[in-house]
């Protein structure tokens, strides 16, 4: 695994982000695709329209709840402000939590998805069947690492919470570097298909896609944009597969030349 990651960090963030929308052009010209988005489209409509509900019936109001309330001029300023901050951080309490929920109800769907990909532009066939040990092994494997991510982005974001002394910088650096962490969380889950299939460990699977974060971060930020717009979130999670998994071939695989010897440890 020692080769370069070929091209700057900006076109492969560019890459990255391009990819999932790229997909929509490929399930329009392959009718394979197209069966692997049903169920996965219909149970993306219940969890993601119950998300935004959640979020804008609690979670919202539980924020704003902090905010000072009464009829002086200055704390409708502090209102006023305060508006955009409260509307970014559920907007990000809903993409992180629709990316945790359905990545681990979809994972046995998106899963066939991703190697059905690697099929058609990899020529790799997997012929796993669809049991129920499969998909409690691919739900139980997405609950696993998504833990797991989720200790490593809190941890991160605690140690640079020390930014935030250091005035108006500080505060713009420790935004922009949570925000960095949040999209490369979710970015991981993506390409986590096609390297669990190769059988890589976690630790295997971070450090290779730490070394391609600017591309996986781009996915990240792509899955992120898709999830807010009408119909095309409720496929944003399989968009995301078909984008990543794409990329793995293309750039990720070529290159890494290492796979895991112990299982999912």
């Amino acid at each position: 695994m020692n080769k370069k990651v070929n091209g700057p960090g900006l076109a492969l963030f560019a890459g990255g982000f391009l990819a999932p929308f790229r997909a929509i052009s490929l399930v329009r010209g392959r009718k394979g695709l197209k069966r692997y988005f049903i169920i996965p489209f219909v149970i993306n409509i219940v969890l993601l329209s119950a998300l935004v509900w959640f979020s804008w019936t609690n979670v919202y109001p539980a924020l704003a709840s902090f905010i000072p309330q009464g009829d002086a001029w200055y704390l409708a300023i502090l209102r006023l402000i305060a508006a955009p901050f409260l509307f970014a951080a559920v907007t990000i309490f809903l993409v992180l939590f629709y990316s945790i929920a359905g990545s681990i109800i979809t994972a046995p769907f998106n899963d066939p998805l991703s190697a059905r990909v690697e099929e058609l532009f990899g020529g790799e066939k997997h012929d796993e069947s669809l049991t129920l040990r499969l998909i409690l092994g691919d739900v139980t494997r997405m609950a696993s690492n998504t833990a797991r991510l989720l200790i490593i982005l809190g941890a991160f974001n605690v140690l640079i919470l020390l930014l935030n002394l250091v005035p108006v910088a500080g505060g713009l650096l420790y935004s922009m570097l949570s925000f960095a962490s949040a999209l490369f969380f979710l970015g991981f889950g993506f390409f986590d298909f096609p390297l669990e299939r190769r059988r890589f460990v976690f630790k295997s699977k971070l450090g290779l896609l730490w070394r391609y974060r600017y591309m996986t971060m781009g996915v990240g930020l792509a899955f992120w944009v898709l999830s807010l717009v009408p119909l095309l979130g409720f496929m944003a999670l399989n968009l995301g597969t078909i984008g990543a998994t794409t990329l793995f071939l293309k750039h990720i695989e070529p290159g890494s030349g290492e796979k895991s010897k112990g299982g999912n440890a």
